[in-house]
């Protein structure tokens, strides 16, 4: 499975809906993507510190070829890390820009990279030359 920059964004602005108290309860659904590629993406946001997040490990089960599927967890809330990233995401001008210069360097990149281009390329639009 490769990582999904535009699903990050989706899971993310998710969470930042909830009101504070309620819970995302898997399945999660996110249009045009599968709930295993929904799920283990919520599972890397965790990994990461940019959600809340609770993975039911008695709902873990193993495909065929013995690698884990994770069937059940809870979204809390945004941490930090995570409140950055919709904060810069939510532009479409900066997450437009964001996304295409990944691409013009060959796509992808890990979350730390997306991140820190996201936050440059905000910084640029947002404050210019102070």
């Amino acid at each position: 499975m490769e990582r999904d920059l535009e699903l990050w964004k989706k899971i993310l602005l998710k969470v930042e809906e909830l009101p504070i108290g309620n819970f995302l309860s898997s399945p999660v659904e996110i249009e045009g993507y599968e709930q295993a590629i929904v799920t283990e993406h919520v599972r890397l946001l965790q990994e990461k510190r940019y959600i809340e997040a609770k993975i039911d490990l008695e709902l873990l089960t193993y495909d065929l070829v013995g690698a884990p599927r994770i069937e059940g967890y809870e979204i809390y809330r945004l941490l930090n890390d995570g409140h950055d990233f919709v904060a810069n995401a939510k532009n479409p001008t900066v997450w437009k820009k964001t996304v295409n210069f990944l691409a013009q360097k060959g796509g992808g990149g890990s979350l730390a990279i997306l991140q820190g281009v996201l936050t440059r390329v905000a910084s640029e639009h947002f404050l210019g030359n102070i």
